[in-house]
């Protein structure tokens, strides 16, 4: 019987990488953790979390643009390597002001904005390595390896950072992030590529790739969907902080391994998705994921304890798995080579935009209205987004198995 995983890891070039990769997502939650939780424990505020989240991921509207053009101008190596070391000298001012006794929230915001600046070019840059690294027939199955990477990195990265915070700070959390985004870039630096990267070729405008977007109902209608999915997936780290501590009665531990729990149900159905086959067009599979992912976020709100929480977020990062893998197998077969940085960059920095506007939206609607209402209005966001697909017929029909 073959076996896909297998195959890919024997290709050292990408085990290399998808390790080197790995390493990196396990530092960006324990950065992700630790910042939010400093700031909530300074603050204590749900509107300085919504502001958090602003910086860590809506400077991406920038970022993004820039990161499409560096893709596909120059060594997309290279230009991660740049990347990795850029965000952890960013990450690295944190604990180093905490050490000399000079640490406010503003340095956290300030070093939260360019991790979200430079954010773009690692997750517009990873599909187009994985592109360089595999050959066709397998890249379904490296599609969702790259989801399992940061699925292993959501259900890891969390807990540590829960019992590292609890025991020495979250500023010298941080720490591990930087070490682990330098590995990456060692990585990325003695990477030998089995095809050429895209080196000196003249990069075409934006416009280009916002045009193959509108021009096409699968990539235009998977884009909107999950945009408005990581708008109620980004009310989470402000909900979910405040819900853990006054509903839950847990600390830094606690939070942590609940983000690790839905992580780790990601990382068990992403699994399975790479394994199996389907019998079903990807489309329809992708638009009903979603829809089922927003129905179990709104069941957190029959939780009444830890346990039971534990239990509803595992059903929910089952339920989100198989989105990015799905519909990234479906994006490959539409962007030609020669766009794929600059599509990739825009496609991921629209996904990604729906996140600063859900923390900013639950920091200002939460206090308002309470945690319950916050979370049932964010898995209905979610639940709206994946009707519309089912709704959409090209997408619908798009990806039937052969």
């Amino acid at each position: 019987m073959a076996n896909p995983y297998g195959d890919l890891f024997r290709n050292r070039p990408f085990r290399r990488f998808w390790l080197g990769f790995l390493a990196s997502a396990v530092g960006d939650e324990l950065t992700k953790v630790a910042f939010v939780w400093f700031v909530y424990e300074r603050t204590g505020s749900a509107e300085a979390l919504g502001l958090l989240m602003l910086c860590f991921t809506g400077p991406i509207v920038v970022g993004g643009f820039v990161a499409g053009w560096l893709l596909d101008r120059f060594d997309r190596r290279l230009v991660m390597t740049v990347d990795n070391l850029a965000r952890g000298l960013a990450i690295a001012v944190v604990p180093a002001l905490h050490l000399l006794g000079g640490l406010e929230v503003w340095h956290v915001y300030l070093a939260a904005a360019v991790y979200g600046l430079l954010m773009m070019i690692s997750l517009a840059g990873t599909p187009t390595m994985i592109l360089a690294l595999v050959p066709t027939e397998r890249l379904a199955t490296a599609n969702a390896l790259e989801t399992l990477g940061y699925s292993l990195a959501g259900a890891a990265g969390p807990v540590i950072a829960g019992v590292l915070i609890a025991r020495i700070g979250a500023p010298a959390t941080v720490v591990l992030d930087v070490a682990s985004s330098l590995l990456f870039a060692l990585v990325l630096f003695r990477l030998k590529l089995s095809l050429p990267a895209p080196v000196k070729r003249a990069a075409a405008p934006i416009g280009d790739a916002i045009h193959l977007l509108f021009g096409n109902p699968i990539l235009l209608t998977t884009t909107v969907m999950f945009l408005v999915y990581n708008i109620g997936f980004g009310t989470l780290p402000v909900w979910l902080p405040i819900h853990v501590e006054r509903n839950l009665g847990g600390g830094p531990e606690l939070y942590g391994a609940l983000l690790g729990i839905i992580s780790l149900g990601q990382f068990a159905a992403t699994l399975a998705v790479g394994q199996i086959g389907r019998r079903a067009p990807l489309g329809l599979g992708i638009a009903s994921a979603q829809t089922l992912a927003g129905v179990v976020m709104i069941l957190v709100l029959l939780a009444p304890g830890p346990v039971a929480a534990g239990v509803v977020l595992f059903l929910w990062g089952i339920a989100a798995a198989p989105l990015t893998p799905w519909a990234q197998t479906l994006r490959m077969a539409i962007i030609p080579e020669a766009m794929r940085g600059r599509a990739f960059a825009l496609l991921r920095m629209l996904m990604q935009s729906g996140r600063p506007i859900g923390g900013a939206l639950a920091g200002f609607l939460l206090p308002a209205i309470g945690v319950a209402a916050t979370i049932g209005l964010a898995g209905a966001v979610i639940v709206v987004g994946g009707v519309a697909g089912l709704l959409t017929r090209p997408l619908r029909e798009a990806g039937r198995p052969r």
